[in-house]
């Protein structure tokens, strides 16, 4: 298992995804309040990246910038089609740290 440093908790942008290269792959990380949630940054349909779509906080969503697909971050789930799901990572706050852990 590998750890990977993502950055510091209170520098994250609230809201806003941000992507991280942990070894050959690249994660979609997002700080919503005190949580932190790693999804894989490549929308299935045609490979748009997630942390550049829009965070609706609220309802804990990224949507896809290219067509709209909504992405739950707290399960990786498709809206409306729960079959469908994003690879999710483990990440976690230490102290300041978020750590991505692969």
């Amino acid at each position: 298992m590998q750890e990977y440093l993502v950055g510091k908790f209170s520098e994250l942008p609230e809201g806003k995804g941000v992507a991280v290269e942990a070894g050959r792959s690249t994660v979609a990380v997002f700080k919503i309040g005190s949580e932190v949630f790693a999804i894989s940054n490549a929308c299935p349909h045609k490979g748009a990246s997630l942390c550049e779509g829009e965070v609706v906080c609220e309802s804990k969503i990224v949507r896809c910038p290219w067509h709209h697909w909504n992405w739950r971050l707290d399960d990786g789930a498709l809206e409306p089609d729960t079959r469908q799901h994003l690879r999710q990572y483990n990440v976690f706050v230490d102290g300041d740290d978020v750590i991505l852990r692969l």
